[in-house]
């Protein structure tokens, strides 16, 4: 019985195959979806309203493009969950905010991401109900004034909580 070589077979699948591959890497990809815009958030004409003295102030620090609370800034957050657990008729508004540095839109969403996080940890320091939190954003704007500019202002940076 004669012998049947089955290389030559094997290596026509091989390249069957790399040249279907390399068809497929060549087709146009869909770009990956951007993400979705995030609006301006200021807080409410209510809060800009109250008298000073009805209305104590927290700030929380960030680093440049970051959302994350580092240790040391979990005081600000500690004290403000005790004001809040000592009156259960105060409420708190949470304003994230960013410096300059980077487009308008992922200073916006970062001063989104940053202030979600501060009220969560509010929450978790309980017990506080997260209806007594509202979370407000305001990108590298300040409510009522123009944008900043590429400047890392390190006092942009913050979220800050207003408890009234």
């Amino acid at each position: 019985m004669p012998k049947i070589n089955r290389y030559p077979t094997g290596l026509a699948l091989v390249a069957a195959m790399a040249l279907v591959s390399g068809c497929e890497m060549m087709q146009p990809r869909a770009a990956a979806p951007a993400a979705a815009p995030v609006a301006y958030n200021p807080p409410g004409k209510a809060l800009t309203e109250l008298p000073a003295g009805q209305v104590t102030w927290f700030h929380v620090a960030f680093d440049t493009g970051s959302r994350t609370i580092a240790v040391n800034q979990r005081e600000p957050i500690q004290d403000a969950a005790a004001a809040l657990r000592g009156n259960s008729a105060l409420t708190a508004t949470v304003i994230g905010r960013t410096d300059g540095v980077g487009s308008d839109s992922a200073n916006m969403r970062l001063s989104e991401q940053r202030a979600h996080a501060v009220r969560d940890a509010l929450i978790r320091q309980g017990p506080i109900d997260a209806s007594r939190i509202e979370t407000r954003w305001t990108g590298e704007r300040k409510p009522g004034q123009p944008l900043a500019g590429e400047t890392p202002d390190g006092g942009a940076r913050v979220v800050d909580i207003a408890i009234h």
